[in-house]
């Protein structure tokens, strides 16, 4: 598909999304009880952190299909010493069934699936550990070398944040679950494309008390901790972008630069700075219906939507060719590396916890 074609057909899935959406925009759930100095739950940005604004970042997949292969045409490379590689995977997140609106407001027509935005990632990730500057990854199936890494420091200051909600700092996703042992907030991490580290790479400390060297680069400053933690501070790192080479050409990779139209990279951080992952999203909603199949990525991932069986809740459909069958919706990890373990893993613990972190 072509740049024009496929801007075509983004623009009109938004039309078609904002039909089907359109009867539903009413009032958010609220926290009533609690004076909160802002709505957690419709804040436009991340508690007054200029972070990169990822719509979906919070999201976890439901009950979602599970593959560790790579997609057919989709590639696995090797690192220098073959011990570790990059793999290409894809998450969905947030899909689910749905109707377009009639006049009156009532359902009419197929059942479709909806794809939030944000809730299609591509992502480089590595296997183990990271990619060193210097060392090969892999791009939408072209090979490419990590020349090049602008890393930076990003702080949220003077912030709340409502039990059982995230906010996003740097490249990363912090879940405040509830008081700690000690007083202070415990919390969930991960980054903004799903690597969890266990135990959580983050300190918190109370304010006035922290050291003149953080033992990482992810901390938070805190003044209580209850149904609301109140921070002074949060600070993680933020890759603000890469410089690769790419078939012998060197090319800037900006922290949320479009890749393709309606797409955007973003490079991914440790704790400590190390490359990660490198992922890419939509920013607007994707809409499939059973007639056409979605070509994206330049034609480098094929979805198609074959039936939908809203009384059973199942749906099956093909990715690149390879048939799958979803629950209630498409939500998918596809490949392996560290995102889709760590997606495993954090998806592992809210069911042990009997709650899901950044669930919608």
């Amino acid at each position: 598909m072509g740049t024009s074609a496929m801007r075509r057909e983004i623009f009109l899935v938004m039309a078609l999304v904002a039909g089907v959406l359109g009867a539903g925009k009413g009032e958010a759930a609220r926290a009533a009880s609690y004076p909160l100095p802002f709505d957690p739950f419709m804040a436009g940005e991340s508690f007054g952190c200029k972070h990169l604004l990822i719509p979906g970042a919070e999201i976890l997949p439901h009950a979602p299909v599970l593959d560790s292969r790579v997609l057919p045409g989709w590639k696995e490379v090797p690192m220098r010493g073959g011990k570790n590689k990059t793999i290409e995977s894809l998450v969905i997140k947030g899909s689910a069934v749905v109707r377009k609106k009639g006049k009156d407001g009532n359902p009419v027509g197929p059942p479709l699936i909806l794809i939030p935005a944000g809730g299609l990632v591509y992502d480089a990730t590595p296997l183990e550990t990271h990619l060193p500057v210097g060392d090969r990854g892999v791009i939408f199936g072209q090979g490419a070398v990590l020349l090049k890494k602008d890393l930076q420091e990003e702080t949220c200051r003077n912030f709340s944040v409502l039990a059982g909600r995230s906010f996003d700092v740097g490249n990363s996703v912090i879940t405040y679950l509830m008081p700690g042992p000690k007083g202070g907030p415990l919390v969930l991490w991960r980054t903004l494309d799903g690597v969890s580290i266990r135990p959580h790479p983050l300190d918190e400390y109370p304010v006035g008390q922290v050291p003149e060297k953080t033992p990482t680069r992810i901390f938070g400053v805190y003044t209580h901790a209850g149904q609301i933690a109140e921070y002074v501070s949060f600070s993680a790192p933020l890759m603000a972008g890469e410089i690769w080479k790419i078939k012998g050409k060197k090319k800037t990779v900006a922290a949320n630069s479009e890749w393709f139209p309606h797409f955007r990279m973003v490079p991914i951080s440790c704790p400590i700075g190390h490359h990660i992952g490198l992922m890419v999203y939509n920013d607007v909603p994707i809409l499939l219906d059973t007639d056409h199949e979605m070509t994206l990525y330049g034609g480098y991932l094929k979805i198609r939507l074959v039936k939908v069986d809203e009384k059973a809740g199942k749906v099956i459909f093909a990715l690149n060719g390879r048939p799958y069958v979803g629950t209630q919706g498409i939500d998918s990890l596809i490949g392996s590396g560290r995102a889709i373990i760590g997606i495993k893993n954090t998806l592992a613990g809210a069911m042990q916890n009997g709650s899901s972190p950044g669930m919608r």
